[in-house]
């Protein structure tokens, strides 16, 4: 009897292996995600798989198809920390989320109707190609963001009419963007309570009281509004501490901060305008423009004790610490302590300290100036492409894309770069716009990445209501649970 029980197992076994050959295991489709919250009709499908329905604290699947009903939405929390709303009457792909690869995390969602409001995670810290969203209109690609998109058939005009006027101007706050960039550079905004760092890319907008901080071997070229350039070179700090053109009650002005590192500068229309209104503050002085090209570079802490300079110097002699200068178009003024010192092209100086005199700097090492960073006046910029923005009227068909946070692309044919407050357009036969208004149907969306349980609930009250008040009017409530 043993022997027959043991030959069963053998058979068993051997049985086993065979089916495990012949019939490969289904694998279930990795984990992505959770429901944070849930109101109304939501079902979610894998492919050639029946519908489920999505409840608070289901599984989310790489692969899921999530579709919602009539005054139903739903919020998706992912791995990473990202956060989706899904609105009402929408259709939407989880296409690719992996926010554990080695080499270079990334997630493809496909929006097919209706919209959503997106708030990225871990995933899209380092660039916009790394979280995208696919449209048969456009790709929106986003960085560090919290953002909208919406697929418009006649909808959104209607949604548009239905409610009041609200005209909201595309943020004039975008004081500048990257035009070209390498290696690492970072940014920080002192005006925005509890403001995260954020990584630049190629188009990244930046804003008033950024703190600007890059890598070694990094540089990062930014144009401004008024036409003005600067290359932040490697190791370097640089504030933004004010900026205004062309606003609405305020006075063209702008006023730099150079802590460490060094700067190449082409100046814009605001210094042309007002020479009083452009300053660059270094630890050794004020840097007045006449309408100028120039470069500051800082040595060590960018201050000496005193001003000890060779002008014999040799080659392979160090620099002494301090701030050098070369303008290599027009005329600078540089204000301390010690007076204003006139410094014309092509001269170099070098300055100590707050009290010390420029000295004359006949054999500048090329070392010095001649770094990875280009000069802010060689490469061609299309000024129009960075800030450029077109009138929209009504609401049509299309793709629309509204950010409330970060750094946006909008993808169709060319390229449309968007920071906080901007609002973009593409469809069919159009390619990417930045527009001058916000569209109402987004700015005034009760649908939003909500953050909290109160808020979670004050979404759904105002869903309900709306419901409910639809339903008296059609007499009866239809609307699954």
């Amino acid at each position: 009897m043993p022997s027959q029980i043991s030959n069963l197992v053998k058979w068993a076994g051997c049985l086993l292996i065979l089916i495990s050959v012949t019939e490969p295991a289904h694998s279930t489709p990795p984990v992505v995600g959770k429901i944070s919250f849930a109101r109304g009709s939501v079902a979610a499908q894998q492919a050639g798989e029946s519908p489920r329905i999505l409840g608070k604290d289901a599984d989310v699947f790489r692969g899921d198809n999530i579709q919602t009903s009539e005054r139903s939405f739903v919020i998706i929390e992912f791995n990473d920390g990202a956060k989706v709303t899904v609105r009402p009457n929408s259709n939407f792909s989880i296409d690719q989320y992996d926010a554990q690869a080695a080499q270079q995390p990334s997630a493809q969602l496909s929006l097919h109707e209706g919209g959503l409001r997106a708030e990225n995670g871990d995933i899209a810290k380092q660039s916009a190609e790394n979280f995208q969203i696919k449209t048969d209109m456009g790709t929106v690609k986003a960085q560090q963001a919290d953002y909208s998109v919406r697929v418009c058939t006649q909808d959104c005009e209607q949604e548009a009419a239905s409610k009041e006027e609200v005209s909201v101007k595309s943020d004039q706050n975008i004081v500048a963007r990257v035009a070209d960039i390498k290696g690492q550079i970072f940014a920080k905004n002192h005006a925005e309570q509890n403001a995260q760092e954020r990584a630049l890319s190629l188009g990244s907008p930046l804003y008033n009281q950024d703190e600007l901080r890059s890598q070694a071997d990094s540089y990062a070229l930014l144009v401004f509004r008024d036409g003005e350039k600067i290359t932040l070179q490697a190791e370097s700090k640089l504030d933004i501490a004010q900026y205004h053109f062309q606003q609405a009650g305020v006075k063209d002005n702008a006023v730099y901060r150079l802590t460490t590192g060094g700067m190449r500068v082409l100046t814009g229309s605001i210094g042309k305008a007002n020479k009083d209104a452009y300053t660059v503050e270094t630890p050794v002085g004020t840097i007045g423009i006449r309408g100028t090209g120039f470069d500051l570079s800082c040595v060590g802490d960018c201050v000496a004790e005193s001003a000890k300079l060779n002008a014999k110097r040799q080659a392979t002699d160090k620099l002494p610490d301090g701030l050098y200068s070369h303008v290599w178009q027009g005329q600078i003024a540089l204000t301390n302590e010690s007076g204003e010192h006139l410094i014309t092209m092509p001269d170099s100086r070098y300055t100590a300290n707050l009290q010390s005199q420029t000295l004359v700097f006949p054999n500048l090492p090329d070392a010095l100036f001649e770094t990875i960073a280009p000069r802010p006046d060689r490469p061609a910029i299309n000024i129009e492409k960075l800030f450029g923005a077109q009138a929209h009227k009504n609401s049509p068909p299309g793709l629309y894309v509204t950010v409330h946070k970060g750094h946006v692309q909008l993808v169709k044919n060319t390229t449309v770069d968007l920071g906080k407050g901007e609002a973009a357009y593409a469809s069919h036969q159009h390619h990417a716009t930045r527009l001058k208004e916000q569209p109402s149907f987004q700015t005034q969306d009760n649908y939003t990445a909500s953050k909290t349980r109160d808020e979670q609930q004050e979404l759904s009250d105002k869903s309900s209501l709306l419901r409910d008040m639809d339903d008296k009017k059609d007499g009866g409530d239809c609307q699954a649970p």
